[in-house]
């Protein structure tokens, strides 16, 4: 079984819907340092964009927080 890929808890893929029973074979594998920088060119992304743009990008999908902006950064 291959369980060295960021989603695969237990087993089981913890990110896909419905659960998959095993995260062998799965066609979405990507390591926890792939997903990491996946993370940070996407705030990278959304830095560039307007400041309103940004500020519903916080709300909806963020609490409010702004993680890419300097300062506020949580690493995951």
């Amino acid at each position: 079984m291959n369980t060295s890929c960021f989603a695969c808890r237990g087993g089981e893929c913890s990110i896909l819907l419905p659960k998959k029973a095993s995260c062998e074979g799965c066609r979405f594998f990507k390591t926890k340092r792939r997903a990491k920088a996946g993370r940070k060119h996407a705030q990278r992304l959304i830095a560039a964009k307007p400041a309103e743009q940004q500020r519903y990008i916080a709300e909806k999908y963020y609490g409010g927080t702004m993680p890419w902006k300097e300062g506020t950064r949580r690493e995951s």
